[in-house]
Order: C-alpha cells, then sequence, then structure tokens
C-alpha cells in the first residue's frame, strides 16, 4: 500500500534572549507579571476539505473527521515551554473512502503562525505573523493517507509548565494491563461527573487547569470566576446525565506518557447522525445535546495513580 511520508526540520529563532523573572514553575509563576507584548500564542491556521489529524509533540492538538475545515489551532497547551517542537499533520479520506480525493488534497493548505490576542479590548489580535507554510507536496495519485512532520525550534515563550515531561512512560505491549487501570480511573471520573461533585473535580483538574490558563495567558484575577463557570457545568449539566463508558479504544500520546480513552467511528449517537470518532469516552447527554469531557491521563514520576493532565 502506498502513502506519503515526509520530515523537515525547521528553526525558530525568534528571540534568543530568555526572560528568566517570567520563566517559573506554574505554582509560583503569574500571568500578570508577563508583559501583553510578549504573550505570544502559537497556532495552526487549517484550510482543508479532507478529514485530519494535527499532532504537537505527538499530543493530539485536532482530530476533525468530517468533510472539511476552515479553522484556527492554539497550540500553547501542548507547548511545554521553549527548545525543539514536533507538528506531524496526517490527511484522511473522506468517510466511506478508500483514498484522499486529490482536488480535495490540493485546495487544502496549512500554516504555523504565531500571534498576540487583543486581551485589553478582548476583540481581534494585536499581533498577527505567518512563520511558514506547512508544506504538502504534489499528490499525483490517490493515497489511502498523506503524512508530514516538521521539527521547529520555539525560543520566546514566557513561561515554562510541567506538564507530562517527568511523567511515566507506558509500552503499547502493556495495553491490557494499562487499560484496566484507565478505566478504572476513568470510572472514578464518571462517577464524579455524574453525582455533580464539583468540588471532587475541581481537586482532580487543579493542576491542569493551572497549567492550561499560564500557557493561554489567562489573569490569576480571572480564576475564580473560571472555576465558578466550569463546576457550574458539573452540577448542573453532567449531573445525572453521564453516558456508559462503552465503544472505546485506548490511545496512547506523548511517546507514551499520556493516555486516553476515545469513542470509535459511529454514524449515528445518541438518535443523532454524528460521527463521535476521537472524542474522550467521557460523554453526556443534556437534554439532547451531546457533550465529550476532554480528559487524558498521565501518571506522575513518583505516584502510582493516573491524573488528569489536558
Amino acid at each position: 500500500m502506498k502513502y506519503l511520508l515526509m520530515s523537515l526540520i525547521i528553526v525558530l529563532g525568534c528571540i534568543k534572549k530568555k526572560d528568566n523573572k517570567t520563566i517559573q514553575s506554574t505554582k509560583e509563576r503569574i500571568t500578570k507579571e508577563i508583559n501583553r507584548d510578549k504573550q505570544y500564542t502559537y497556532a495552526v491556521s487549517v484550510t482543508t476539505y479532507t478529514p485530519y489529524e494535527l499532532y504537537v509533540n505527538e499530543m493530539p492538538a485536532e482530530k476533525d473527521y468530517d468533510a472539511g475545515s476552515n479553522t484556527v489551532i492554539e497550540i500553547n497547551p501542548y507547548l511545554l515551554g521553549n527548545g525543539k517542537h514536533t507538528i506531524r499533520l496526517k490527511l484522511l479520506p473522506q468517510k466511506g473512502e478508500t483514498a484522499i480525493n486529490i482536488d480535495d488534497f490540493e485546495m487544502s493548505h496549512f500554516e504555523l503562525i504565531k500571534v498576540i490576542k487583543n486581551n485589553k479590548s478582548g476583540r481581534g489580535l494585536k499581533f498577527n505573523e505567518e512563520l511558514m507554510k506547512l508544506i504538502i507536496p504534489p499528490m499525483s495519485a490517490p493515497l489511502p493517507f498523506v503524512e508530514m512532520e516538521w521539527e521547529i525550534e520555539i525560543e520566546d515563550l514566557p513561561y515554562k509548565v510541567e506538564g507530562w515531561s517527568n511523567s511515566k512512560v507506558f509500552k503499547k505491549a502493556d495495553s491490557l494491563k494499562i487499560m484496566k487501570q484507565v478505566l478504572e480511573h476513568y470510572n472514578e471520573l464518571k462517577d464524579i461527573l455524574n453525582t455533580g461533585d464539583a468540588s471532587e473535580w475541581k481537586k482532580r483538574t487543579t493542576n491542569e487547569r493551572k497549567e492550561i490558563w499560564t500557557v493561554l495567558y489567562e489573569k490569576e484575577s480571572n480564576f475564580d470566576e473560571n472555576w465558578k463557570s466550569i463546576l457550574s457545568e458539573i452540577k448542573e449539566e453532567s449531573k445525572g446525565n453521564m453516558l456508559p463508558l462503552e465503544d472505546y479504544e485506548l490511545k496512547f500520546y506523548a511517546n507514551g506518557r499520556v493516555v486516553s480513552l476515545e469513542r470509535r467511528e459511529t454514524d449515528f449517537f445518541e438518535d443523532i447522525e454524528v460521527n463521535i470518532k476521537g472524542w474522550n469516552a467521557l460523554i453526556f447527554n443534556d437534554e439532547g445535546s451531546i457533550y465529550s469531557i476532554g480528559t487524558k491521563l498521565h501518571m506522575p514520576a513518583n505516584s502510582d495513580t493516573f491524573e488528569i493532565i489536558r
């Protein structure tokens, strides 16, 4: 079977001088100390007419199995700090087809961009720079998939978070054993959500939220309001509405340091015509609307218990 694989190495030497005052641990760092002119957000601009998967440092930044997409995907949550990073893009055929349509392929394009959000007004961008086009070589004949990988080096992020950098590494060869542990943890999380136990959910997700808000430059003064919104959803929407954990598969990310349970392909789900392939297995149905709670687990090096990391 023929397919297309390519790898490129790109260095983005944007700012070589690092501001040590703002590169601190998540627990100590206060976002408001970072000058807004240094609050860089890296993103991938996507225009495609094929399903695709986008990975940053082997973490799934986006999986879209619909007919096409025109969007911008922020990738800071998968950039733990400055240094070398990988971007991997996989283009796939439309559902029910065995090969990528050449016309759809040729109309697709992707760019790596860097922006500064206009946080003061809450609208638009203060700064927008296209760093590089993620060029995909021509496809002379229909292929079952096309995959490209780029290595980039970033030197101007004003933060550093631990993420999964020191997490235990799991091997696919041990999938049965790992699946048992992961499923047990997922059942715990499902019960927490189904009972609307907001305080326990906050306890389980505090470290993850701090990291997310750090890399997205959320002001610490907004943390309480953010928590209020999140916990309100737990109490009012997921409570009593969690669906059974079923028809899922175990996924390994970040080179084995992160795991997740994700749903398989569907034509219909909960009487709705929708393909939930790639959705997290934690799903609830709130008055006919279905929602997936993105949950990825890791196990810290000094622990034997899974924790939510993204």
